[in-house]
């Protein structure tokens, strides 16, 4: 029997990256085909307690979304993929979807409600140099992560030193 992938909620890190140690976990059937996921297409995680976005970059063959995610498939040349992420993702938007939070034991947004959500579209050359800034930022972040890692092993590996008086 062959299977393919079906990613949840889960399987993206705290930073709404797809985890690269996933696993075929879905008997495939020929009626699932239709589902797979396609390069370039937007996963919308819209039910539980975290919003957010995920552009799908092929990462794996043969992968469908839960459903937990609206699959969203850019029709236009006019808007980036990463640009869209970049909007979903952002803090002034998801405060658009903050009082689910608050109001909804299973808090969900329903595609009506991500279809009604105003996107400012701002022009292709300022749409790519947001998503390169905010690639920037991502990275600044993923080196701040790994410097404190380093700063509380060095700290730790000091105090140990001088508590057995090396």
């Amino acid at each position: 029997d062959a299977y393919v992938r079906m990613i949840g909620t889960s399987d993206f890190d705290d930073d709404g990256f797809l985890r690269h140690d996933l696993e075929p976990n879905v008997l495939f059937k020929t009626s699932i085909e239709k589902n797979f996921l396609q390069y370039g297409e937007v996963v919308f995680n819209a039910k539980g307690r975290r919003f957010f976005a995920s552009l799908f970059k092929n990462e794996y063959d043969h992968i469908i979304a839960s459903a937990s995610f609206l699959v969203l498939t850019l029709n236009s040349e006019a808007v980036l993929p990463e640009f869209l992420v970049w909007y979903l993702n952002h803090t002034e938007t998801l405060k658009v979807f903050d009082s689910k939070m608050t109001t909804q034991v299973m808090p969900s947004i329903t595609k009506q409600e991500l279809g009604d959500l105003e996107i400012i579209i701002p022009t292709f050359e300022t749409q790519k140099q947001i998503v390169a800034l905010d690639l920037l930022k991502q990275e600044h972040i993923k080196l701040q992560k790994e410097l404190i890692t380093l700063e509380e092993s060095y700290i730790s590996a000091i105090t140990y030193k001088k508590l057995k008086n090396e």
